[in-house]
C-alpha cells in the first residue's frame, strides 16, 4: 500500500476498489479515479480496446455501472493515438472539453441538472517587468513588429512557471539584464482576448542585477535605459503602458510598493504556492519545508 493510500479513509479507499479495480476489465468496464464531487475520471488510456466496436462495448458497459451508482461527472481521455475513438464517446453523449498537443478531454454530465462541471481554462497569464535601476531610468523595448512602439519587456507564462518567475525570465531573454523580482505591482483584465478567453496581465516590478544590455534581435526591434519620466511623458498608442507609467512612477518616487509574495504550503499537492499580497503579516512559517516530491496526498481527495 502507498504512503497516500495510507493516508485515505476507509471510504476513499472503498470507492478506489470499487471504480479502479483492475477486475472490471472482467466486466468491460474501463478504470477510473473517483472525485469528491461523485465523478470519474478516466485516463489510463493503455485499457482502451484498439477497435471502435469493442471499445463502445466497454464504454456502453461504463455508463451503465457508473449511472447505477449515481456518479456525476465523468472525464475520458482521448490520446491523439487512439484519435478513432473520439466519435464513439460522442455518440455516448460526451462533449469536447479541452484539448492539448497529444490528447483530448471529453465530458459527459449524467444527472438532469444544470451541468455543474467546469469550464476549461478561462484566462491567458501573462506580465511585464517594471526593471529601474539606481539612476532612476527604466527598461523599455520596442518589438521587431512595432520598432517605434515603446514598452516594458515582457510575455506569456510557460506551463508549470510562477508568475514572479516569469518575468525574471523573459526579461532575460529579451534584453539580457538579470533581475529578481520584488513585487506585483498591479494587473489588468482583458475580456475575449483570443479563441474566447480573457486575458490577465501582471505588471511586476524587478530589481536589476546587471545593467548591459543584449537583447534578442530576433523579436526585440530595440532596447534602452530610459528616465523614468520620460517613460511618463511619451507619447503612446498604448494606454496601458501609459498606466504602467504611473505605476513605475509611484513606485520609484512615491513609495508605492505593491504585492510582495510569499510562499505558502499547498492543500491539494505537495510543496508550496506564492501567495502575493501587500500586508506586512508574517507567514512565512506556512511555508512547507520540504521540497521534494512526495506521494502523501491524493488530489483527489483533497480541496
Amino acid at each position: 500500500m502507498s504512503q497516500g493510500s495510507r493516508n485515505l479513509n476507509p471510504h476513499q479507499l472503498a470507492l478506489i476498489e470499487k471504480y479502479n479495480s483492475p477486475s472490471l476489465k472482467e466486466k468491460s468496464i474501463l478504470c477510473g479515479h473517483p472525485d469528491i464531487f461523485d465523478g470519474i475520471t478516466v485516463d489510463n488510456t493503455d485499457q482502451y480496446p484498439d477497435t471502435v466496436e469493442l471499445f463502445e462495448t466497454f464504454l456502453n458497459n461504463s455508463l451503465n455501472f457508473w449511472i447505477e451508482n449515481k456518479r456525476r461527472g465523468i472525464w475520458i481521455k482521448v490520446p491523439e493515438s487512439k484519435a478513432h475513438l473520439i466519435s464513439v464517446a460522442t455518440r455516448a453523449g460526451f462533449t469536447f472539453h479541452h484539448c492539448q498537443a497529444d490528447y483530448i478531454m471529453l465530458t459527459k454530465w449524467i444527472p438532469t441538472e444544470l451541468n455543474k462541471l467546469p469550464h476549461y481554462t478561462s484566462h491567458f497569464i501573462g506580465c511585464g517587468g517594471v526593471v529601474i535601476n539606481d539612476k532612476n531610468e527604466i527598461l523599455l523595448i520596442t518589438e521587431k513588429q512595432r520598432p517605434d512602439r515603446w514598452k516594458i519587456p515582457g510575455g506569456a507564462l510557460d506551463v508549470g512557471e510562477d508568475l514572479c518567475n516569469t518575468a525574471v525570465r523573459e526579461v532575460f531573454e529579451e534584453t539580457g539584464i538579470k533581475s529578481e523580482f520584488v513585487s506585483v505591482l498591479g494587473f489588468r483584465q482583458l475580456q475575449n482576448y483570443a479563441f474566447d478567453r480573457a486575458d490577465i496581465y501582471y505588471v511586476c516590478a524587478l530589481k536589476p542585477l546587471s545593467s548591459e544590455i543584449n537583447m534578442d534581435t530576433n523579436e526585440i526591434g530595440q532596447c534602452k535605459w530610459t528616465p523614468i519620466q520620460e517613460f511618463v511623458n511619451l507619447q503612446t498608442p498604448y494606454p496601458l503602458q501609459k498606466a504602467v507609467s504611473r505605476l513605475a512612477y509611484e513606485y520609484c518616487f512615491n513609495g508605492y510598493k505593491g504585492f510582495k509574495a510569499s510562499e505558502v504550503a499547498n492543500s491539494v499537492k505537495p510543496g508550496n504556492s506564492y501567495l502575493y499580497h501587500g500586508s506586512n503579516a508574517n507567514i512565512d512559517e506556512l511555508a512547507s519545508k520540504v521540497e521534494k516530491k512526495s506521494d502523501s496526498q491524493d488530489p483527489q481527495f483533497n480541496i
